[in-house]
C-alpha cells in the first residue's frame, strides 16, 4: 500500500503525514485506490459534513486527537475497496481500538454515507424507470426494451456466527466454501446499485432469497411495478410476466453471458 510505504520513511506517522501523501497522489492512482476520482472524493465530504458538525462523541488517533472528517472518509472508502484495518490504523495514525468502535471511525462514516446516498428502487418515479429503460435498450441494441434493471444474488464471505447471534450457525456455510451472507442486488446497465438485499444465510438460493424480498413483494405480488417495465436475472430465477430468465442449459446461455456484462 502505497501510504503505507511512505509513512514507513516518515518519522511523524501521523494522519496529516498520510492525508499530504494522498493530496500528492496521481489522479489514476487515487481512484485505484479510493474507488472515485479526487472531484468525486471531495463532493462526499462535502455532503456527508453535516452529519458529524454536531458530533460530541469522536473518534481519535494514536495521539488522542480527535480524527478528521476527510481521514475518516479516506480510511472508510479503502476499508470498503478491500484494505486491511490494521493497515489503514497504522497508515493513518488512527487507534485499532476506535476502527469498529460503535461511534469509532468507520460505522458512524457508513451511517452519514448511507443516509447521504440512499439506494432503492424508483418504484414511484416514472422518470427514473423511463432513464433505467433506455439505458438497457441502447446497450442491447433494442432487444432489451423495457428492462430497468439486473438482479443477481452472491455470498459476501463472514466468519462462522457465534450461537448466541443466529439460531442455525450451520446455515451460513457456503456452497463454494467458508461462511457468508447472500446478498441479492438489483444494477443498472453500468453495473451501479439500485437496490440490496443482505437477509439470508449463506446457504440459500438465490429464488429463495429473491422470494422473501421486498422487491419480489412489490413486483409479482402487489404489481406496484408500470407493466412496461421488467426485470432480469440468470437460469436462478423464474420467468413471470415482468421477470425475464433464460432456459436453464448450456444451449441458452446468451443471456446470461449478458448479464455477466452489465453485472
Amino acid at each position: 500500500m502505497l501510504l503505507i510505504k511512505c509513512i514507513l520513511h516518515s518519522t511523524s506517522g501521523t494522519s496529516g503525514f498520510a492525508l499530504e501523501q494522498m493530496n500528492r497522489l496521481e489522479a489514476p492512482l487515487f481512484k485505484r485506490m479510493f474507488r472515485v476520482d479526487r472531484e468525486t472524493f471531495n463532493y462526499i465530504l462535502d455532503k456527508i459534513d453535516v452529519h458529524f458538525t454536531s458530533n460530541k462523541e469522536k473518534a481519535t488517533n494514536s495521539s488522542g486527537q480527535p480524527v478528521v472528517l476527510k481521514t475518516r472518509l479516506a480510511i472508510s472508502l479503502r476499508w470498503l475497496a478491500g484494505g486491511s484495518y490494521l493497515d489503514l490504523c497504522f497508515a493513518w495514525g488512527v487507534a485499532v481500538s476506535t476502527f469498529y468502535a460503535e461511534n469509532g471511525v468507520l460505522w458512524p462514516t457508513l451511517a452519514a454515507l448511507d443516509a447521504v446516498f440512499p439506494i432503492g428502487f424508483p418504484v414511484n418515479d416514472d422518470a427514473k424507470l423511463e432513464e433505467l429503460a433506455r439505458g438497457f435498450y441502447n446497450h442491447s441494441g433494442g432487444i432489451l426494451d423495457g428492462c430497468v434493471m439486473a438482479i443477481d444474488g452472491f455470498g459476501v464471505s463472514t466468519r462462522c456466527p457465534f450461537k448466541t447471534e443466529v439460531v442455525r450457525p450451520k446455515d451460513y456455510r457456503f456452497r463454494k466454501g467458508g461462511f457468508a451472507i447472500i446478498v441479492l442486488a438489483g444494477c443498472d446497465v453500468n453495473a451501479k446499485f439500485v437496490c440490496a438485499s443482505c437477509t439470508h444465510s449463506g446457504s440459500t438460493n438465490d429464488i429463495i432469497a429473491w422470494g422473501d424480498s421486498n422487491l419480489y413483494q412489490m413486483l409479482e405480488i402487489d404489481r406496484l411495478v408500470p407493466e412496461d417495465f421488467f426485470f432480469i436475472g440468470d437460469e436462478a430465477f423464474t420467468n413471470t410476466q415482468q421477470f425475464l430468465s433464460p432456459w436453464p442449459g448450456k444451449s441458452h446461455l446468451s443471456c446470461t453471458f449478458y448479464l455477466r456484462s452489465v453485472n
